[in-house]
């Protein structure tokens, strides 16, 4: 299972890719502001480096907290997002 797991619940954003329960890749940026705006292209690159794209994913993942709403919104929302469009499963 290719699972595609998200997080922004502080000052940062973080993508990371998981294939079978291994970890192939992660990047997290800290950042206090833009994470909306920085979270699916992070999530991009970390699909590019393993020759992937979003429709190669069977799940995303989203990181709930502890964090503020906002935070946990957004990759919240992304996630909910992708799930629709790709019709894969979203998991909290």
């Amino acid at each position: 299972m290719r699972v595609l797991a998200l997080d922004t619940s502080g000052p940062w954003c973080a993508a990371a890719l998981l294939s079978g329960g291994t970890c192939l890749e992660s990047l997290a940026e800290d950042m206090p502001r833009g994470q909306a705006e920085r979270l699916l292209p992070l999530a991009q690159e970390v699909l590019a480096r393993h020759d992937m794209a979003m429709r190669d994913l069977d799940a995303v993942a989203v990181g709930i907290g502890p964090g503020d709403f906002t935070g946990i919104r957004i990759p919240l929302s992304a996630a909910r997002g992708l799930a629709l469009a790709l019709d894969i499963l979203a998991i909290e």
